[in-house]
C-alpha cells in the first residue's frame, strides 16, 4: 500500500495499533538519530512519559556509535520496541551483526523503519514484526 506522508506518517499509526498488545501499554524506543528522535517525539504526544522507555540515546556520540548495551533500559512488559535501522543523516546503521538481538524477549514486537535501505541487504525477517518505509 502506498500512502501520502512518508515514513513519518507511520509513527502515530504504529503506536496506536500496537500499544495495547500488553496490559501495561508501554513502548520502547531506540534514539539513534534524526528519524528515531522524531518518532520518539511523536510518541510523547500520545503517551504519558511513564509509558515510554527510551532504551538508549546515542546523541552523545553525535549519533555515530551505539551505547554500551549494559546501560540500556529494557522493559519486558513493553508492547513493542521501535528502531530505525538506518539513520541516514548521521550514518548509523543497525545490522544483524552489530546489534545484540538476544537481549530482548522473544515475544517482544520489533518495529523497524527501514526507509533508506530496505532492499539493499538480506533481511532476517524473523527479527521483525512490523517494517515500514517511506519514499
Amino acid at each position: 500500500m502506498l500512502n501520502q506522508g512518508g515514513a513519518t506518517a507511520q509513527y502515530t499509526g504504529i503506536l496506536k495499533n500496537l500499544i495495547g498488545l500488553k496490559k501495561d501499554k508501554k513502548a520502547m524506543y531506540f534514539t539513534t538519530g534524526l528519524w528515531s528522535e522524531q518518532c520518539l517525539k511523536e510518541a510523547r504526544r500520545h503517551l504519558p512519559a511513564k509509558k515510554i522507555i527510551e532504551v538508549t540515546n546515542t546523541k552523545d556520540s553525535n549519533y555515530t556509535q551505539m551505547t554500551d548495551p549494559k546501560t540500556w533500559k529494557i522493559d519486558k512488559k513493553a508492547s513493542f520496541m521501535h528502531i530505525c535501522t538506518n539513520e541516514t543523516v548521521h550514518g548509523f546503521e543497525i545490522t544483524e551483526d552489530n546489534f545484540p538481538w538476544e537481549m530482548f524477549p522473544e515475544d517482544l514486537v520489533i518495529v523497524a523503519d527501514m526507509s533508506s535501505h530496505i532492499g539493499t541487504f538480506d533481511v532476517n525477517w524473523k527479527r521483525f514484526d512490523v517494517v515500514y518505509g517511506g519514499c
